[in-house]
């Protein structure tokens, strides 16, 4: 089985990320912190590369002797309003969408590779014949080389894998190991789970900025947005239940997501100060 950890990595940037961060900041095992412009690509090899559309950066950092003992963590923290891109050692390429934290090393060890997480990340892994874990406070997934979405934040009561690719096991807090096959999401809700078949674009089309959404609460919708957009949305139960279907282009301003929102579902939405307050029609 894995050695599950006791989340106790994730509560010293907790606070962080709640109150103070705006910006994407990668802090390297050296506790020093990098201010990382919002969609760039951090590549990690000997040193770590940030390349934005503009610039590149190069920031330099001592490389560790090849010591097993001495795995050294980086954390990165993606706030809500903020995406990321991150080139791990291996050359996996991974996806950190709004309100995650990825922790990562600074090299793999010889025998597995290993990431944790919270929040939703959606990842290409380079195909190797060392183990790939991906651990989250809920389950961990082991691959070898596959592509698929995860999607467990810690606010929400649902957590789920899609697999684009491949194929992964996922064992589950209480040792329960389940084998997914591509267009499947496993979806863990209230300690259960089910797998049902999915058009996997939809779960990760997050990453191209679009959101895709099928017969989905209107309060699981409003929610992404708030956290994609960084932005505070407020509505009413009336609301929350209403189901909608449909496709938001991310790259638009909010106003604009709204109020494409509105002409698909019975809802107003007003500005105040810098809340959305969205009520139902005929309220």
């Amino acid at each position: 089985g894995f050695q599950f950890l006791n989340n106790s990595w994730l509560s010293d940037t907790d606070m962080v990320v709640d109150c103070v961060q705006t910006e994407v900041t990668l802090i390297l095992d050296t506790q020093e912190k990098v201010q990382v412009e919002d969609n760039a690509l951090i590549a990690y090899n000997s040193g770590i590369t940030v390349k934005s559309k503009e610039k590149e950066r190069i920031i330099t950092k001592k490389i560790t002797e090849d010591d097993p003992e001495n795995i050294t963590m980086n954390t990165l923290v993606v706030p809500n309003g903020r995406r990321s891109l991150l080139l791990l050692p291996d050359g996996s390429k991974v996806w950190v969408n709004s309100g995650s934290i990825l922790r990562f090393p600074s090299q793999f060890e010889a025998s597995l590779r290993s990431i944790e997480m919270e929040g939703e990340i959606y990842i290409e892994v380079a195909k190797s014949n060392i183990p790939f874990h991906v651990k989250t406070n809920r389950f961990v997934v082991n691959v070898l080389g596959t592509k698929f979405n995860i999607s467990a934040y810690k606010e929400e009561q649902e957590s789920s894998v899609v697999l684009a690719e491949g194929s992964v096991m996922v064992e589950t807090v209480e040792h329960e190991k389940i084998q997914l096959t591509p267009d499947r999401k496993l979806t863990f809700v209230a300690g259960r789970n089910r797998i049902d078949e999915v058009d996997v674009y939809d779960y990760i089309s997050w990453k191209d900025g679009l959101y895709t959404y099928r017969s989905e609460n209107l309060s699981v919708i409003l929610d992404r947005l708030s956290r994609y957009y960084g932005k505070k949305i407020s509505y009413k139960s009336d609301v929350a239940s209403l189901k909608c279907s449909g496709k938001l282009d991310m790259q638009e301003d909010l106003d604009v997501v709204l109020k494409g929102l509105s002409h698909t579902a019975p809802i107003l939405y007003k500005k105040v100060d810098d809340e959305y307050v969205l009520v139902k029609i005929g309220e």
